[in-house]
């Protein structure tokens, strides 16, 4: 999701400092990464539901939808 880096199109982690209580919906918002973007949310290797509560120091990778066959 590099489009969505605030640092730049990079591929490297980054942090960010939210809300206490703020959820995948709001970090997704805080990105600028439209819903059709994002499909698959991970934290730290548990794919999560965008109303997971996001807590103190988790590694989160948003995946977007891959076509295929």
């Amino acid at each position: 999701m590099r489009p969505y880096n605030p640092h730049g199109e990079s591929s490297e982690p980054f942090s960010l400092q939210l809300p206490v209580g703020s959820d995948i919906a709001f970090l997704l918002r805080e990105l600028k990464i439209p819903r059709h973007a994002s499909k698959q949310v991970f934290v730290n290797s548990v794919r999560r539901e965008k109303d997971y509560v996001l807590q103190d120091g988790e590694r989160v990778a948003v995946f977007p939808p891959i076509a295929g066959g």
